[in-house]
C-alpha cells in the first residue's frame, strides 16, 4: 500500500554552520567566482540576522570569499526562506521561494568584472519550477538583449526550453523541460565554456558551450564566441531592472543552490561538484559515477541501479552533512539517528570526515512479482519477497543507519518482514536478517521502517544489495496496483486510468487532484472489487481540470476505512482554439472566432487560483483586462480554453 509519510519529529530545529572559506563546491575553490546556498547565509536584515522558517530574505550572501552578497531592499519584492520541512523538493534541505521577488547586485557591482574576456564559464543551478506556461528568469548577470550576458531563463514564447547563456545570445544552448528536466521535479542545470575544451559532447571538443541536465550531456551544444563582459546588473529570480529584455518575468519556484566559476572545471571536479548536490538534493545523475571530495568513486552507475540514488553523507571539504534522505516520490528514505523534520534537525552525526551510504534501487516493483517469488534463499522459511531490490554501498561509515520503505500492500506484520542482504543482487543465496541481526522492524501508515542497519550487513567500504521479504502469509506482500496513469484527452479533459491483479478487501478507489503537488481534494469515487484475484482495470475522466499542471494520484480504501495512495502523475492542461489579440494586453482583449456573450467565461491564474471576471460588458468576443494584474491567465469557456497575458 502506498500511504504520504510524515516524520516523527513534527518541529524543526534551525542549525546553520558558518564554514571557512577554504570550502567548496565538490572541494574545488579555484576560479569559484560566486556560491550561493539556501542553506547558509540568507539574512532577514542586512547580514546579521539569519533567517527562519517562513521569513524573507533581504540578503543572501555570497559564500565563495568574493563577498558578492544579492539583496532586496523593498520588502514586497524578497523572497522567502523555507526550512525544507514542508516539502518533498528540497531534500530536509532550505530553499528560497520566488513568485513576482528577486535579489539584485546593482549595475557596476554585479558578478562579472567588466571588461574581461571570460575563455571558461561553468555555472551551476539547482531549482524546483512550479509552472510551465510562465517565461521565468531564474538567474541573470551582465548587459542587456543578451549581450554581455551570463543567464539561466525557462519557457520563453512558451516553449518548453531552458535557455543558458553564456556570455551572450550567441552562445546560447537549450535543453529541454519536457525531457532534460521536466517542470515540477528538482533538476540540476550545468552550462559550460571552455576555450581548452569540455567534456561530455560527441565529439568532445574545444570552444563549445554546453550544458548537462541532471548529470547527462546535453544535445544542445554551440560554438563558443569570445566576448567582453561588463559588470552590469545581477539578478536571481526575475530580470526586472534590465529594461530592455524581457523585462520582469519573475521565476516562480525554489532556488536552493548556485555556483559559477570564472576558470577551467575539469572533468572530474565536475563530477564531484555534481556529486555533492545531487546528495544533497535527491537529484539523481545518469552521466557519471557519484564522487566525493577527495576523488573516491561512492556510487558506481552499473548493474541497472541506476534510479532514485539517494544518501547519507559527510565530506567537510564541500561544507555537507546529509544526515538524512529521501526520493522525490518520497517512497524511500535513508537516514541516521531519528529521522526529523529538517536535515539541520536531525541531532546525529556520521562520525567522521568522507563517510557516506548511497543507495539506488532497480526500477522493479515495491511488491511481490511471479520474477522475484522464486529468487529467494532456500531453506529460510520465506513467503514473498517484493521486485524491488536496492544497491548500498558503504564508504568508510561504520555506525548504523535506517531505511523506509512504503509499500502499496496490506495487511503488514512488522514481525513477519526480513530484510534480504546479498553480495552479487542474485538473492537466491541471499542472507535472511531480523531482530537477531539487530534489525528493528515498524510498521505505520503504509511505511515500513527498518533500523539498525550495521557493518555487520553492509561492511564499510563495500556493496551490498538488498530487499524485502516476508516470512507469512499473515503479511503476503500481493501484486496489487499494476499501475495509475493521467493523460490530457479531447475538449481539455484528463482521463485517469488504472489496474489492478489482486484486491483484498478492497473497498472503492479515489481519484484526488491538485495544483500544487501538496494539497489534493477528491475529484471522483469507484467501487472496488473486495477481493479479486483477476486484473481488473478501471477509468475515470476529469471534466474540469484546472489550467496550467494538475497533479493526479490514487487513493485505494479498504473495508476498514485503511487507506493508500499510488504515486502522483502531472498532466499539463493548455490547449488554445481561438486567436486572443492583443496578447499580451493592457485594457482589452478580443477572441477571433467567437461573437457570443462571455458571460461564462471562467478565469484562473497562473496557479490555477479562479479570478473574479473584469467588470463590464463582456461581449462580441471583447474582454475588459483593465482590471486584471500583470501575469498570465486561462479562460475556460465550455469546452475551450484560451491564455491571455496581461501585461
Amino acid at each position: 500500500m502506498f500511504r504520504s509519510f510524515r516524520s516523527s519529529v513534527l518541529g524543526f530545529c534551525v542549525t546553520l554552520t558558518t564554514y571557512a572559506l577554504a570550502q567548496s563546491p565538490g572541494g574545488y575553490a579555484t576560479n569559484l567566482r560566486a556560491w550561493y546556498k539556501a542553506n547558509s547565509s540568507a539574512y532577514r536584515d542586512g547580514g546579521s540576522t539569519l533567517c527562519t522558517n517562513g521569513q524573507t530574505v533581504r540578503q543572501w550572501n555570497d559564500r565563495s570569499g568574493n563577498n558578492l552578497n544579492m539583496t532586496q531592499s523593498s520588502s514586497s519584492q524578497r523572497p522567502t526562506w523555507y526550512d525544507g520541512s514542508g516539502s518533498v523538493h528540497c531534500n530536509y534541505n532550505p530553499s528560497l521561494r520566488f513568485s513576482d521577488h528577486y535579489l539584485q547586485r546593482s549595475s557596476g557591482t554585479g558578478v562579472l568584472v567588466n571588461g574581461t574576456t571570460y575563455n571558461k564559464l561553468n555555472l551551476y543551478a539547482v531549482y524546483h519550477d512550479n509552472s510551465a506556461s510562465n517565461f521565468d528568469w531564474l538567474f541573470t548577470a551582465g548587459g542587456n538583449n543578451g549581450l554581455n550576458r551570463v543567464s539561466l531563463s525557462m519557457n520563453y514564447g512558451g516553449s518548453a526550453d531552458f535557455d543558458c547563456d553564456v556570455i551572450s545570445t550567441s552562445n546560447r544552448v537549450t535543453p529541454s523541460t519536457n525531457t532534460a528536466l521536466p517542470i515540477g521535479r528538482t533538476n540540476i542545470i550545468a552550462v559550460k565554456s571552455d576555450n581548452a575544451g569540455i567534456f561530455g559532447g560527441s565529439p568532445s571538443s574545444a570552444n563549445v558551450v554546453q550544458a548537462f541536465c541532471n548529470g547527462a550531456a546535453s544535445v544542445s551544444r554551440t560554438t563558443r564566441t569570445p566576448i567582453t563582459a561588463n559588470n552590469s546588473i545581477a539578478q536571481i529570480g526575475d530580470n526586472e531592472l534590465v529594461t530592455t529584455d524581457a523585462t520582469d518575468e519573475p521565476f516562480g519556484g525554489d532556488a536552493m543552490e548556485f555556483i559559477l566559476y570564472t576558470g577551467s572545471v575539469s572533468q572530474a571536479m565536475h563530477e564531484r561538484i555534481e556529486t555533492y548536490l545531487a546528495l544533497k538534493y535527491s537529484v539523481t545523475l545518469s552521466g557519471h559515477d557519484y564522487f566525493n571530495s577527495a576523488g573516491t568513486n561512492i556510487f558506481a552507475l552499473s548493474g541497472g541501479y541506476t534510479n532514485d540514488i539517494i544518501g547519507v553523507i559527510r565530506d567537510d571539504g564541500q561544507a555537507i552533512e546529509q544526515k538524512q534522505s529521501r526520493q522525490q516520490d518520497d517512497s524511500t528514505r535513508i537516514h541516521i539517528g531519528s529521522l526529523a523534520s529538517t536535515n539541520a534537525g536531525n541531532s546525529s552525526s556520521m562520525g567522521g570526515n568522507l563517510r557516506s551510504v548511497v543507495v539506488g534501487h532497480n526500477g522493479a516493483a515495491m511488491r511481490s512479482s511471479a520474477g522475484t517469488a522464486f529468487e529467494v534463499p532456500s531453506g529460510g522459511g520465506l513467503y514473498s519477497r517484493i521486485a524491488r531490490e536496492w544497491k548500498v554501498t558503504n564508504t568508510a561509515y561504520t555506525g548504523t543507519f535506517g531505511m523506509n520503505f512504503r509499500l502499496n500492500t496490506s495487511p503488514i506484520i512488522a514481525s513477519d518482514l526480513c530484510l534480504l542482504v546479498d553480495d552479487d543482487g542474485d538473492f537466491s543465496n541471499a542472507s535472511v536478517n531480523g531482530t537477531p541481526q539487530g534489525l528493528t522492524f515498524t510498521y505505520s501508515g503504509g511505511v515500513v521502517s527498518v533500523t539498525g542497519i550495521s557493518t555487520t550487513l553492509i561492511p564499510a567500504n563495500a556493496t551490498r544489495y538488498i530487499t524485502i521479504a516476508s516470512t507469512s502469509s499473515a503479511t503476503p506482500l500481493p501484486v496489487e496496483l499494476l499501475y495509475f496513469k493521467a493523460e490530457l484527452i479531447p475538449l481539455a479533459e484528463v482521463a485517469t486510468q488504472w489496474a489492478t491483479a489482486t484486491e483484498r478487501n478492497n473497498d472503492h478507489f479515489e481519484v484526488e487532484r491538485s495544483i500544487d503537488g501538496i494539497l489534493f481534494e477528491r475529484i471522483g469515487e469507484m467501487a472496488g472489487q473486495g477481493n479479486a484475484e483477476i486484473t481488473h482495470t478501471y477509468t475515470l475522466v476529469d471534466h474540469q481540470p484546472a489550467p496550467g499542471l494538475n497533479y493526479y494520484r490514487l487513493k485505494q480504501v479498504d473495508l476498514d476505512g485503511s487507506s493508500t495512495y499510488s504515486e502522483v502523475q502531472a498532466v499539463m492542461v493548455e490547449h488554445e482554439e481561438w486567436t486572443v489579440y492583443p496578447n499580451p494586453a493592457h485594457d482589452h482583449v478580443s477572441i477571433k472566432g467567437y461573437e457570443g456573450s462571455l458571460r461564462d467565461l471562467v478565469i484562473h491564474d497562473a496557479g490555477g487560483r479562479r479570478v473574479p471576471l473584469p467588470q463590464g460588458e463582456a461581449r462580441d468576443g471583447r474582454l475588459d483586462v483593465s482590471t486584471l494584474a500583470r501575469g498570465i491567465y486561462i479562460g475556460r469557456l465550455g469546452d475551450r480554453v484560451i491564455r491571455i497575458v496581461k501585461e
